[in-house]
């Protein structure tokens, strides 16, 4: 008799797609995945009064949830059928972002499977709707250290990943050519405004897209090397970009100090990475070859994207590969 397949709920936010580049390697690893992702960035108030109750509550009231709790009446009417289809328990839930559930449907969600695992991708300070709801879980993970660190024992440390399974070696990258990819955000204009003109400066070629639907920031804010996109990127073709440059580059915001998957992307798909985020010293794939640290060198990016790439060993590159991550994820 056949071994039946581990059954897995997945729950994410759909924001890039990337929900589906999971399901689809879970799947593959031999999963039964049932997957409860759902839109929640495409939501908006139905009234004022709804936004107004909502400032209430945050500010007076200190109910971080309750724009989640909107979202989810909203837009979850799916997710909630699904659980009701569940025959049994799941062998695993794992839900990231789990902030945006609210907690009664956590509470079910966890009912349904028998190990309910949670992953913040993002700083808790930056999402505090999590922290009320980190109880329910059998193990709770974040993948900023500080968070780890700062917290009780209830805060597991993990770190971002990537799908090495998308690694298409076939993709020649162009030489000298420094790849981002991420919304606008005021804050961090002036540094990616600055990287830009710092990559031409040394004769590379940057090639830096910034998703907003704001025509007037498009109007206003123009670098050269710098592409305003209105419509998201999906996941899979964000890795395509990816591959086809010979430079990653990342932008660490002020609210975290985790590392986001270019990182991991770019130490997975042996590109070169320049970021401005000093903790990617403490990793054990760091190479100062491979990567190149904003406001923190002594050599200029010139010489940095002229120096050999250094091949890092397969064992430290297969511990943030996903399939190694869901493994130790699921079975620790």
């Amino acid at each position: 008799m056949n071994k039946s397949k581990p059954k897995l709920i997945l729950g994410m936010p759909r924001t890039f797609s990337i929900y589906k580049v999971m399901v689809d390697r879970l799947e593959q690893l031999g999963f039964e995945v049932i997957d409860i992702s759902y839109d929640d960035d495409v939501f908006k108030y139905k009234n004022l009064w709804d936004r107004f109750v909502n400032l209430i509550r945050k500010s007076i009231f200190n109910d971080k949830g309750y724009k989640n709790r909107l979202k989810f009446k909203s837009l979850g009417n799916a997710v909630l059928k699904k659980l009701e289809q569940i025959e049994g328990k799941a062998d695993y839930c794992l839900l990231i972002r789990a902030d945006i559930y609210p907690m009664e449907v956590i509470e079910e969600i966890c009912l349904k499977s028998n190990k309910a695992i949670a992953y913040q991708w993002d700083g808790v300070e930056r999402y505090p709707a999590i922290k009320p709801l980190i109880g329910l879980f059998d193990r709770f993970y974040v993948f900023d250290r500080r968070d780890a660190s700062s917290e009780s024992s209830n805060y597991l440390s993990a770190t971002n990943f990537y799908f090495g399974h998308l690694n298409h070696k076939e993709i020649i990258p162009l030489k000298k050519t420094f790849f981002f990819i991420g919304s606008f955000m005021k804050c961090r204009w002036e540094e990616i405004q600055r990287t830009a003109k710092c990559i031409i400066q040394n004769d590379g070629i940057p090639n830096f897209l910034l998703f907003t639907k704001d025509e007037n920031i498009t109007n206003h804010y123009t670098c050269d090397g710098i592409k305003f996109i209105d419509t998201p990127i999906n996941y899979e073709e964000t890795i395509k970009l990816t591959l086809e440059n010979q430079v990653v580059v990342d932008f660490l915001t002020n609210v975290h100090t985790g590392l986001s998957f270019r990182v991991f992307e770019a130490i997975g798909y042996q590109r070169k990475l320049v970021t401005n985020n000093v903790d990617v010293k403490k990793y054990d794939f760091y190479h100062p070859n491979n990567i190149y640290i904003l406001d923190n060198e002594t050599r200029s990016l010139a010489d940095f994207i002229n120096e050999p790439y250094i091949v890092i060993e397969d064992e430290v590159l297969q511990k943030y590969n996903f399939d190694y991550w869901i493994k130790n994820m699921l079975e620790n």
